[in-house]
């Protein structure tokens, strides 16, 4: 994010739907560890709904801004790193889907980091992304609010098969595309080789 964010970005709708999800977090968690499943799995649902109701206020009436663009993900990154490690303590096999996401998720944010300091960025989040977060969201909520029965071996091992699938699919994709753009810096000399 380049500069400080504007008085009025900080305060739009869309953003502050973001924040109301960063806010359900720890709702989500307190709930889950009195092991309220059903309750907790409808604060996912309303922190979903936030945020596919900030995402249509900011693209229908031109509510989109920096800030917006670094708080959602932010957002959504919270939620999801909140029900994985709170789905450990349904099953211990979910934290293979842990280490993949953790994984992931710091090798973009490095390599993206790097990209956007050197004046260049993704024009917001790719299809490979989205679907990814649909699949592990959804596997990651019936694990959530299913009773362990329901939960055990195979069929949980088919959910984190599946997400695990989807997550390592939107790494290569986003990483074929960061990898894409540096090499176009590197050709127009934006990123200086060495000799």
């Amino acid at each position: 994010m380049r500069g400080e964010p504007r008085k009025e970005d900080l305060i739009n709708i869309p953003n502050v739907l973001c924040y109301i999800r960063i806010l359900l977090v720890p709702v989500f968690i307190i709930l889950f560890l009195k092991e309220m499943y059903w309750q907790s799995g409808i604060v996912i649902m309303v922190a979903t709904a936030t945020d596919v109701v900030d995402g249509w206020i900011a693209r229908h009436f031109n509510m989109i801004t920096d800030w917006g663009k670094f708080i959602d993900p932010l957002a959504d990154k919270l939620m999801q790193f909140a029900m994985l490690i709170m789905a450990i303590f349904k099953n211990p096999w979910i934290s293979i889907l842990v280490a993949i996401f953790a994984v992931k998720e710091a090798v973009m944010l490095g390599v993206g980091l790097y990209i956007y300091h050197k004046g260049e960025n993704l024009n917001g989040a790719m299809w490979c992304g989205k679907l990814s977060t649909v699949v592990l969201d959804s596997c990651l909520f019936l694990i959530i609010v299913l009773p362990a029965k329901y939960i055990r071996n195979v069929n949980v091992f088919i959910l984190i098969g599946l997400s695990a699938i989807f997550l390592i699919l939107s790494f290569i994709i986003y990483m074929r595309e960061y990898f894409k753009m540096y090499k176009e810096m590197k050709a127009d000399g934006t990123i200086a080789t060495k000799k």
